[in-house]
């Protein structure tokens, strides 16, 4: 009985080698069960603080000493030529880098027994950085070295989580090409011709000003004989998915009718006219607006700020250039300049991209 067991102690260690002190476990060259349709494995990095071994286990004879365990090279070493050799993976995927996060084979005794317990954390990464990360444990209980059977156990929770990730990632297609690209922002514009309050009217080719649309209550303290109250109704949606966010703006220059008056004395068409090329500059603003924006490079870390100060730059030079249209007609009262600024703002108007 004794050269019997001696012979079988032999032969299930033959894949077991021994360097400086430490076993090593040489993975079985068998196939993986795993077939990679939607990934392959492009690099293995160990993320462990100690690389120089994977645990520990009762060996010899009695199971009496404790000898350190490690994979030929090390894990990432081991893993790869195993996986380049056993692990069938379509190389046109994407390309995945796997890493060690945790690898230990644990042992605790009782008696002639030893409970081994190999403690296993694989996470998986791309261009973009981490994308999910699985954890397992097998544990298997021998009354000899129980270094023989942490192969297999290694072995198998590598097969499981490999396919699980490969079956993720064939539902996740977008997510993983998304996440190659890194975080992005696309932003999206649109001028309304349409106000959703009542009380304000978007701005139209075909839809000018008329006098009763000034329904507000004078300034008596004005000596204007009319006042048009107009500006930029600048709105934004978000949808974000997978690191990539989208932002439709959508921008209604507006005239508020009940902030909007004209004097019953001066309710007539020259004043109407000067008022409209009022209204006519902020449309002019709201396209300008929405081209600053569609060539502005926005980061994915301030998106809203950047567009809010690009609002913001927009609206104080529209509040600039209505002073100097005031300033050189006089609030409309000088013919000739009132008459050179239609035909400015008209030609302004001709070459926006917005309402042509």
């Amino acid at each position: 009985m004794q050269k019997i067991f001696l012979l079988l102690f032999l032969l299930a260690s033959s894949w077991l080698s021994h360097a400086q002190g430490t076993k090593i476990i040489n993975f079985k060259q068998e196939k993986l069960k795993a077939r990679l349709q939607h990934y392959y494995i492009a690099e293995i990095k160990d993320d462990r603080s100690d690389t120089t071994t994977i645990g520990s286990v009762r060996s010899g004879v009695f199971s009496k000493k404790s000898v350190s365990l490690n994979l030929p090279g090390g894990a990432a070493a081991a893993f790869f030529n195993f996986f380049k050799a056993n692990l069938t993976a379509d190389t046109h995927t994407i390309p995945i880098s796997l890493h060690i996060v945790q690898l230990e084979v644990a042992e605790k005794t009782g008696g002639l027994k030893a409970e081994s317990e190999v403690r296993m954390n694989i996470a998986f990464y791309n261009a973009a950085g981490k994308i999910v990360e699985y954890k397992g444990s097998n544990t298997v209980q021998a009354t000899l070295d129980a270094s023989r059977y942490v192969e297999e156990l290694i072995r198998r929770g590598l097969d499981d989580m490999l396919q699980q990730f490969d079956t993720w990632a064939g539902q996740n297609q977008a997510q993983l090409k998304a996440a190659l690209k890194g975080p992005s922002v696309e932003m999206e514009v649109e001028i309304l011709a349409d106000a959703a309050d009542t009380d304000r009217i978007a701005w139209t080719r075909g839809r000018p000003l008329t006098l009763d649309d000034f329904r507000g209550r004078p300034d008596e303290l004005s000596r204007a004989a009319a006042a048009t109250n107009s500006g930029l109704d600048v709105r934004t949606s978000l949808q974000t998915q997978y690191g990539q966010t989208k932002v439709t703006v959508t921008i209604v220059p507006f005239f508020d009718k009940g902030r909007s008056w004209c004097r019953a004395n001066s309710r007539n068409a020259r004043t109407l006219q000067h008022e409209q090329q009022h209204f006519n500059i902020t449309a002019i603003k709201g396209c300008e607006l929405a081209d600053t924006i569609r060539h502005f490079t926005f980061t994915t870390q301030n998106y809203m700020k950047e567009l809010e100060q690009l609002y913001r730059q927009k609206d104080r030079e529209a509040q600039q250039q209505q002073e100097v249209y005031d300033g050189e007609t006089n609030h409309g009262q000088i013919p000739a300049a009132q008459t050179k600024w239609e035909q400015t703002i008209r030609e302004m108007l001709n070459r926006q991209s917005c309402y042509r």
